[in-house]
């Protein structure tokens, strides 16, 4: 009898285990789903990343925002400075010198109840670079077919700058650059591609458009 009462007690240890060991498996994978799930933020920025040219600025605007309070802070104020506009959700940002920065938002939810206020951190990377002081183009003279296109390849210095020059055309009507800095070649002719970056520096190539 006492044998089979310890038998018993040893079955019913046995389910109490098991029964706690399920229990903590359930609530790990259910901790782990919502930890997962949390990681998706409903906030975002317009740019995760972007290049900024000296003493031009750009906006930094966060999406989601509803009646949270938002901050914005440079890892250096002496590369990239910080305007934020009236409406605490968006955020001028001006290139003061050529380097780097990390620009952080902070954003802060208000708690409810008896629960604590939540804040979501988002960054955005800012690299400064000089405007171009010279321009080239890597040929003097190239000759195209009819309807056909070619990457229009230029020199900049100092190679760091992000300026994108501006291009014209002596006569559009035999080759032009499009959106994509790629000549386009149209009509039989010659025409005389132009480059133009701020400071008033040019650059040209000639554009031999051949019959078919």
């Amino acid at each position: 009898m006492k044998r089979r009462h310890n038998l018993f007690r040893g079955i019913m240890l046995l389910l109490v285990f098991s029964l706690l060991a399920n229990t903590a498996s359930v609530s790990a994978a259910s901790k782990k789903k919502r930890k997962k799930t949390e990681a998706v933020s409903k906030y975002s920025l317009n740019m995760i990343a972007t290049d900024l040219l000296l003493d031009d600025a750009t906006l930094l605007t966060v999406d989601g925002i509803t009646d949270e309070s938002v901050s914005f802070k440079s890892s250096d104020s002496d590369v990239v400075s910080l305007d934020p506009d009236d409406s605490g959700t968006s955020c001028k940002c001006t290139g003061k010198s050529v380097g780097n920065a990390t620009i952080t938002v902070k954003i802060k939810e208000k708690g409810f109840l008896f629960f604590n206020s939540t804040t979501t951190t988002l960054t955005c990377k800012v690299t400064v670079t000089p405007w171009a002081s010279s321009i080239r183009f890597n040929r003097k003279q190239i000759k195209m077919a009819p309807n056909t296109r070619k990457h229009v390849k230029i020199i900049l210095r100092p190679s760091i700058t992000t300026e994108e020059p501006v291009f014209t055309s002596s006569d559009p009507n035999i080759a032009k650059v499009n959106a994509f800095n790629k000549i386009v070649a149209k009509s039989p002719g010659t025409a005389v591609i132009t480059a133009t970056i701020r400071n008033g520096s040019t650059a040209s190539c000639r554009v031999i458009v051949t019959a078919k």
